[in-house]
């Protein structure tokens, strides 16, 4: 009898230790993030399992912080990160906000700004009426954005003991410039990310340093932070040319060329490959930089072709995809791969008629958006206000201000000009009225534009940044004009929202 007692009490006491000493049945001494006994047997630390007093609570919360946590629940999730990604990370980023200040400083920053610029007639019982309140978020929105800054500066300077927790918070921080459209701002936080990332994939390559980890820690990590800010990186450089560029963090980039199957199961996986893939040639274009001749770029483009190989041979029958969703994500996948075609083997041109070289490919590019662009008429699901998920407004205004056909690259303006959606922080239109500036002055001085041919290298121009005033009634946009060197000059233009 004292045997099987004293057996039920050495049971007992692994109740609150970690996933790994459970299922050992050994005792663990609770360390965190990784318990010793697995650190010192050279195991990895399956983490924690949340205990039913650490349960969704709005009893920690003041009355502004439980109203924007429940209008991020209820509308801000599901517009940042769209329909593929919102069930995996709306639980995990609620309870992290919970449990971490920062993050919970961030959430309510992120919800309170965009309650604050959701039109009236999309207003909730959550929101408030009136200017009075739209104020009041704003400020609120700023306020917690200033504790959630202050608070990571003021961890140790490599964060090496809560990667995940960082990262998180440079996640909502470029959403939240993305929502004030403040492309600076927004470039400073992915370089931050991936400055973090890089070091920290550096730091895990041995046993010895991934072990300090948890695996829930590893797989968040890898699994989920990771692809969003890949994505994000394409993004971008769809419309903010070399301003993505990661040449000086200070560590090796050192994303692994990754492994193309011969087909696809599912379209998710076939969308978080092509974000592997250009994620490896914008890294290997940068350690190649610079790049002074101006033949295609071949090589850097192979993964991407493989890929492409790989998307044709899948079945197109994937189980649980709604027919028009799927049928939108294969034409986005494949919108996508025609303009990073063209990013591949361009990438670091000192030219711009390198991309003449490139009319099929735009038309193609512009031929999908519109098919999508019809698609998404019968489907509402896809009304985005800023998403990680694809979205047809970057590969379009690429093709608007690189392609110099005058047919093809105004249907792009006209398709972004008339869109009622939001991809990316601003309206399709305001990055339509940008591009329809941008193609203004390349032809101002131009006598007929026929085709490509007719903008010569002189009279075309390189979009470098483009920020909505607080007025909201025009866009500042910044460009420089061939030929483009670190020292040209930098020019600026109002763009009005007419």
């Amino acid at each position: 009898m004292k045997t099987g007692a004293s057996t039920a009490v050495s049971k007992r006491k692994t109740r609150s230790g970690c996933l790994t000493c459970k299922s050992r049945r050994i005792k663990c001494d609770e360390t965190k993030p990784s318990c010793l006994r697995c650190v010192t047997t050279k195991r990895i630390c399956e983490g924690y399992s949340t205990s039913p007093q650490q349960a969704l609570s709005f009893d920690s919360l003041t009355d502004d912080e439980r109203r924007a946590f429940l209008f991020f629940r209820s509308r801000t999730a599901h517009r940042i990160f769209g329909h593929r990604d919102v069930e995996n990370w709306l639980p995990t980023l609620l309870q992290i906000g919970h449990k971490e200040a920062p993050v919970k400083h961030a959430l309510t920053a992120l919800a309170s700004l965009h309650e604050s610029l959701e039109p009236g007639n999309a207003s909730t019982s959550i929101r408030r009426s009136g200017k009075h309140a739209e104020i009041s978020a704003q400020m609120l929105a700023l306020r917690h954005y200033t504790f959630a800054i202050k608070s990571v500066q003021t961890e140790t300077p490599d964060m090496s003991h809560r990667p995940d927790i960082v990262l998180i918070l440079c996640i909502l921080f470029i959403c939240f410039e993305q929502f004030r459209s403040g492309d600076a701002a927004c470039l400073l936080h992915l370089s931050a990310g991936f400055r973090l990332l890089y070091w920290w994939r550096r730091k895990t390559a041995t046993y010895s340093k991934l072990q300090e980890y948890s695996r829930p820690t590893v797989d968040f990590v890898n699994n989920q932070i990771t692809p969003i800010l890949q994505r994000l990186r394409v993004q971008f450089s769809l419309c903010m040319d070399s301003r993505h560029a990661l040449k000086d963090l200070g560590v090796p980039l050192c994303l692994p060329p990754p492994i193309i199957p011969s087909s696809y199961t599912s379209l998710n996986s076939a969308r978080v490959d092509f974000d592997r893939v250009m994620n490896y040639i914008f890294s290997s274009s940068e350690r190649d930089m610079p790049v002074r001749d101006e033949a295609p770029r071949r090589a850097s483009s192979t993964l991407l072709r493989q890929w492409k190989s790989a998307l044709n041979s899948s079945s197109y029958q994937f189980p649980g995809e709604p027919p028009i969703l799927q049928d939108c994500t294969i034409k986005l996948l494949n919108l996508y791969y025609h303009v990073s075609i063209i990013i591949a083997e361009t990438y670091g041109s000192e030219s711009e008629t390198i991309f003449d070289n490139y009319i099929g490919h735009f038309q193609t590019a512009v031929e999908l958006a519109e098919n999508i662009t019809s698609s998404w008429k019968d489907a509402q699901t896809f009304s985005l206000l800023f998403s990680f998920d694809l979205g047809f407004t970057p590969p379009l205004f690429l093709v608007a201000s690189r392609c110099r056909h005058p047919l093809i690259r105004r249907r792009a303006v006209n398709m972004m000009l008339q869109s009622t959606f939001y991809h990316g922080a601003w309206q399709d239109r305001y990055s339509g009225l940008c591009a329809q500036r941008m193609i203004e002055l390349e032809e101002e001085n131009a006598r007929t534009v026929v085709d490509h041919n007719d903008v010569l290298e002189s009279q075309r121009i390189r979009k470098v940044s483009a920020d909505l005033q607080e007025s909201q009634c025009e866009i500042l946009m910044q460009f420089t004009r061939w030929p483009f060197t670190p020292e040209s000059p930098i020019h600026t233009t109002i763009v009005e929202l007419k």
